[in-house]
């Protein structure tokens, strides 16, 4: 079997470097893998599709979530990868690792990719009003969820859910920004002010956060939490209830389970994807639409 592994020096916050050869020595046993790293962001999308073109039978994202991200993009040809997909989680979240119950101990890791089985599972393509679109495995965000990973792009000090939990705190203490929306959950119409709405292939963002408890990677179905506008210091509540999944009963939260979504505002909408900013508020995206592909992509778990 021929691996390529994608790895980003950068993944937590520049720890990745020191792990190559950590993967390299781990996979000796197994025959070894082909070790690229990236150069700049965006890199292991196109280090994946020339993997694909190249004929590897496994590329592995070895970085966090935006790297699997990436890797994700590079692998699609319309709506179904033409590789399967290997994780080594050396990233601040591992939000998708931890959902596939793929180990964090970089050995252990390697290890799976040889001995593990293949699940296939579900992903989602979200498109703006500008043409521009990207594959997403595991969560969205759009409004104050976003913002959040705006937050974590000026931290340096911490690292993992801390990061996001840090993050998070101080955009409780700063949002503002209560777009009045137009939604449309399949065939359902909404029209309300929002602080966010989360959307899930997966259960769990932000390294801890549970935004969509019930979210599955197989269901064909794209989960959503959308939060009303509310005060700071139910924001505070909702953020305890979050990391326990409890939040869904709340009332000033509304869960839905749809197969396509789409989100007109009256102002630009940060958003980000698996993580990674999809959307600066700059950037006057103000429509998008979100839609599940269902057995997109086959991962070593």
């Amino acid at each position: 079997m021929r691996v390529k592994v994608i790895l980003n020096p950068m993944a937590d916050q520049g720890r990745g470097a020191a792990q190559a050869a950590v993967i390299q020595q781990a996979a000796q046993p197994f025959g070894g893998v082909d070790l690229v790293q990236t150069e700049s962001p965006g890199h292991a999308r196109e280090l994946a599709r020339q993997a694909a073109d190249d004929g590897y039978d496994l590329v592995v994202a070895a970085g966090g979530d935006g790297t699997i991200n990436d890797v994700v993009n590079g692998l699609m040809r319309g709506s179904k990868a033409v590789a399967q997909l290997g994780i080594i989680p050396i990233g601040s979240g591992n939000d998708l690792a931890w959902s596939l119950k793929i180990p964090t101990k970089i050995e252990t890791a390697v290890q799976k990719l040889f001995s593990g089985t293949s699940q296939t599972i579900d992903l989602a393509r979200i498109e703006d009003d500008q043409g521009r679109f990207r594959i997403v495995d595991n969560n969205i965000g759009i409004g104050f969820d976003a913002v959040v990973v705006i937050e974590t792009e000026a931290i340096n000090r911490v690292h993992g859910f801390m990061m996001y939990l840090l993050a998070t705190l101080r955009t409780i203490m700063s949002y503002s920004q209560l777009p009045q929306t137009t939604i449309h959950f399949d065939n359902e119409r909404v029209e309300q002010q929002i602080t966010f709405i989360a959307f899930g292939v997966g259960p769990r963002g932000g390294g801890g956060f549970l935004l969509t408890p019930h979210a599955q990677h197989g269901d064909d179905l794209i989960d959503t939490c959308t939060v009303n506008p509310v005060g700071r210091l139910t924001m505070l509540s909702l953020l305890l209830s979050v990391v326990r999944g409890t939040h869904i009963k709340s009332k000033h939260v509304t869960m839905r389970q749809n197969k396509q979504i789409r989100v007109r505002s009256d102002r630009p909408l940060p958003i980000h994807t698996d993580g990674e900013m999809f959307a600066y508020p700059q950037d006057n995206v103000r429509e998008v639409t979100i839609t599940s592909l269902p057995a997109a992509i086959d991962v070593i778990v």
